[in-house]
């Protein structure tokens, strides 16, 4: 049986971020890029890109068919901090749990929805 994942320190946070590690999509008025989202809470993430956003940047995060609009909180080298204004629905943070700890069922079943769609 697999072990959950655990949440993060709490730090400086209201609360502790679920580590995550899974790709997801930053989009801004100017342009969108790939990143990892590297931890999420429902009011913020951390993410890895190759080019992050200036401090105070309106940004959509997209994780599946999950979107939550931020504001860049810090960046430090190719990381930054988003803070989520509206808190994320605990509906949409189970499913990203859901998505890190059944990584092996949730990419089969990304798989055959996508060979669904091809034919």
């Amino acid at each position: 049986m697999m072990n959950p994942k655990p949440f993060g320190k709490l730090g400086n946070r209201k609360m502790a971020r679920l580590a995550t590690e899974i790709d997801a999509g930053m989009v801004l008025l100017e342009r969108s890029e790939r990143c990892s989202l590297e931890n999420i809470s429902r009011t913020g993430c951390r993410l890895q890109l190759s080019e992050p956003p200036r401090i105070g940047a309106t940004v959509l995060i997209r994780v599946e068919r999950i979107e939550a609009m931020g504001i860049v909180a810090w960046v430090r080298g190719n990381r930054c901090g988003v803070r989520f204004p509206d808190p994320l629905a605990i509906r949409e943070f189970e499913r990203v749990r859901w998505i890190v700890e059944h990584a092996t069922a949730h990419e089969h079943n990304s798989l055959a929805h996508a060979t669904a769609v091809w034919r």
